[in-house]
């Protein structure tokens, strides 16, 4: 198969789409010394849709949105690349430009609801500052809002709970808390690390059809960080898999489930369980582990997990167009 490569590796638009893509990160990279932990990454995401980006523990998916953030924990720094934001390039951006844009334009809803909430002030009194900020509603009004938002994300008795402290919720309930925070401002771009991690599956579904609605109700784009292929199938209008740093695979939903073109993505694909197998023989794993980014191997970073691997492997792969929308980073996909 002979494919053109595109001259920057995220999904272009159709010529005939004038509307540009809600956020553009173009060849990004993030080091911690002289270390890279996210490597030349280029994704986007579109108004009113949501990109899952997906991969293990240490593919870089949660520094990919606190850089997103310009939020990226010291000693850590972007190195290079471009963050556009609605056309504007949020590496430009003083410290209080982003600030307004952190909260009222851009959300994050982030992993760790435990230490994200301010454990000395109320619920209510978190919800609503953010709206006194950046919408400049009265106290009593955000509170309202507060409401609405926290009965919007399922919490019940909302209007009493208000009252509450971060303590006296359960770990599900601050999650969706998070949740509420990061909606209050009608963002139009919402970053989720893993946001129903803390979630039984019924409620989990849930806050994934809300995050959609609102998305296609809003124009709202979605970034979803997440290890589940569940809640990719369930949330995902496009699919990027990340593994050591890298963008390896980026795909429509269903033509990364019809055809996972990466060995990663197929292991991924296997190791998950599939609702009504009822066989009791263990699910496949990937060999290994995702390397430490001071310890990558010499050529493709999967190589050494990889069941395919062959000597061209130890010349790092570029990211290729295989069709219009569908990205891979593999000699073998075009053999």
């Amino acid at each position: 198969m002979r494919c053109a490569q595109p001259d920057t590796p995220f999904h272009r638009q159709q010529e005939n789409n004038a509307m540009p893509p809600l956020l553009e990160v173009q060849h990004l990279t993030v080091s911690f010394g002289q270390v890279p932990v996210v490597r030349d990454l280029s994704i986007q995401v579109s108004q009113g849709r949501t990109l899952c980006l997906v991969g293990e523990s240490g593919s870089g998916k949660s520094m990919t949105a606190f850089s997103i953030m310009r939020l990226v924990p010291q000693p850590g720094r972007i190195v290079s690349g471009s963050l556009l934001f609605d056309g504007e390039d949020l590496l430009a951006l003083d410290e209080n430009k982003m600030r307004s844009r952190r909260g009222r334009d851009i959300s994050m809803i982030f992993q760790e609801p435990m230490t994200s909430l301010n454990p000395v002030l109320r619920i209510g009194r978190q919800l609503a500052e953010p709206m006194e900020i950046h919408q400049g509603l009265s106290r009593r009004e955000a509170e309202a809002r507060a409401v609405e938002l926290m009965s919007l994300v399922g919490i019940p008795a909302p209007a009493r709970r208000l009252n509450d402290y971060p303590h006296q919720f359960s770990g599900g309930m601050r999650q969706r808390v998070m949740i509420a925070m990061a909606l209050a401002c009608s963002p139009k771009l919402l970053l989720a690390d893993e946001p129903t991690t803390a979630l039984d599956i019924t409620i989990q579904g849930q806050i994934l059809r809300l995050l959609g609605k609102l998305a296609r109700e809003r124009d709202m784009g979605v970034l979803l960080i997440t290890h589940d292929l569940g809640v990719v199938a369930e949330a995902a209008d496009d699919v990027a898999v990340m593994y050591a740093g890298e963008l390896m695979e980026q795909a429509p939903v269903a033509a990364f489930f019809d055809r996972p073109l990466h060995p990663y993505a197929e292991g991924l694909m296997a190791c998950a369980p599939l609702v009504g197998n009822h066989n009791s023989r263990r699910l496949p794993s990937i060999p290994g582990m995702v390397p430490l980014p001071s310890e990558l191997p010499e050529g493709c970073s999967f190589r050494p997990r990889c069941p395919y691997t062959s000597e061209v492997c130890r010349k790092a792969p570029p990211l290729r167009a295989v069709d219009e929308h569908h990205l891979v980073r593999c000699w073998r996909a075009f053999s």
